[in-house]
This record gives structure tokens, sequence and C-alpha cells, in this order.
């Protein structure tokens, strides 16, 4: 197995990550355990949105393995830094106006479900169409985690029917923008963050991918024009388990 060499010749990609979803299914508890290693059972809800940014370190396949060879006698594979601007957004449809002005500029999307609410699967299909509307990115990376896994005797969603699931009787097929359902569609529990580490280094590898291959043609995008005097105030951040 290679092992990992630093790369520090060049700046960090700037990747933007919006998770979407039902209200309760963990967005936020996602969010805060791959940021700030922290789990709460608390519920609280997201009021708008907002964003936090943390810089991940994943391997580069893009660049060639060093001829440098580790302690195993491998040779080092190279890796980069990725800069992951997260915005976690309201469940709640009252919110959904205020809600699609973050989508804009979305190199990712993060649509969450919980396995013990199939109701909360089904969603995520009107979520992706939302969001493909509004986030103006010709191709975006999307990433499916199913949550709650540590609720196993409540489990009501197999993972295996998932793509099935999502692309019946769906007139916008989100599986024409999974890239890979075997990598692509995860399930977490919240309370474990090796779990929740994998799903965002997916993440940081599906943007990075994506932006090598100059799909989306841009970098993040400024947010200062967004106005939240439509039905509500400015976005306050509460865990929502």
């Amino acid at each position: 197995m290679a092992q990992s060499a630093p790369n520090s010749d060049s700046a960090p990609s700037n990747i933007k990550v919006v998770i979407l979803g039902d209200s309760g299914v963990g967005k936020t508890c996602l969010r805060s355990q791959f940021v700030h290693h922290v789990f709460t059972n608390a519920y609280k809800a997201t009021i708008g949105g907002d964003y936090l940014t943390t810089t991940i370190e994943i391997e580069d396949k893009s660049r060639p393995l060093s001829s440098t060879e580790g302690m195993d006698g491998s040779r080092i594979a190279p890796t980069t830094k990725v800069n992951l601007q997260i915005w976690d957004t309201a469940g709640q449809e009252r919110f959904n106006s205020i809600s699609k002005a973050f989508y804009r500029g979305a190199d990712v999307a993060v649509f969450v479900y919980d396995i013990t609410n199939y109701e909360s699967l089904l969603s995520i299909r009107d979520w992706f169409a939302r969001f493909l509307e509004h986030c103006h990115v010709e191709k975006p990376g999307v990433v499916i985690v199913g949550n709650k896994s540590d609720k196993g005797s409540e489990r009501c969603i197999d993972h295996e029917e998932v793509p099935d699931i999502l692309c019946r009787n769906s007139t916008t097929v989100i599986g024409h923008y999974v890239e890979n359902w075997e990598s692509d569609s995860l399930e977490v529990s919240c309370k474990q963050l090796a779990l929740v580490e994998e799903v965002f280094r997916r993440v940081a590898e599906l943007g990075l991918s994506l932006a090598s291959r100059d799909i989306n043609n841009k970098s993040i995008v400024e947010f200062d024009g967004i106005d939240f005097a439509e039905g509500a105030k400015s976005p306050v951040s509460r865990c929502a388990c």
C-alpha cells in the first residue's frame, strides 16, 4: 500500500459543499462531528443556514507516485490539501426560499437521509431537483449519506436498495450525477468520527476530481449578495441530530 507525502508546492483547492436533507436527519451533526469532533443528541433546528471552512489532506491521484520509498519499501503517494467550505442548510420547508441562495456555485452536494425514516430518503429526489435548479453548476458532485446506522434495530431502508429507490419514477435522475454508487452512497453514525471523515474525504476527492477536469470552470462563489429579507432573519446555526 502506498504511503503519503505532503504536497506543499501549491495552494489548497477550494471546494464548496452544501448539506441537504429533511429536518432531523443529522445534517448539522454530520458537519459538527467532522469539523469540531463533537456530537450531541440535543435537537435544535437550523435556521436558514451557515458555513464553516476546514482543510483536509487527501491523496492526490492526479500526480504520479513519488520516487521516494517509505519504510516498508513502497513508493510514497503525493497528497494535497483541500479547503472545504461546508454549508449547513435548514430542512424545514418554510426556509426553502432562503436556503436556495446557498446552493449557488456548490461543487458537491451531500444529501442526508435517516435510515429509520423512509420518507427522508424519498425526499432526496425533491432536494436534488431544487439543488440542480439553483446551483448554477453544470456537473456538481453528489454524495448520498444514510445517517443513524447505530439504530440498526429501527432500520427501514436497506443500503443496497438506495440507488433503485432514488432513481425510480423520477423525472430528474440523480443517478446521472452520482459518479460511483459504491463510493458515493455511504452509511454513517454521526457518533463515529471515522465514518464521518470517510464521507468528507470522498467529498474532497470528488470535488478535486471535478476541478482537475475543469468540468465546472469556477471558483468558490462569494455570498455578499444574499437577501435574507424573505422569510427569516440572518441565519443562525443549531445542531440538528
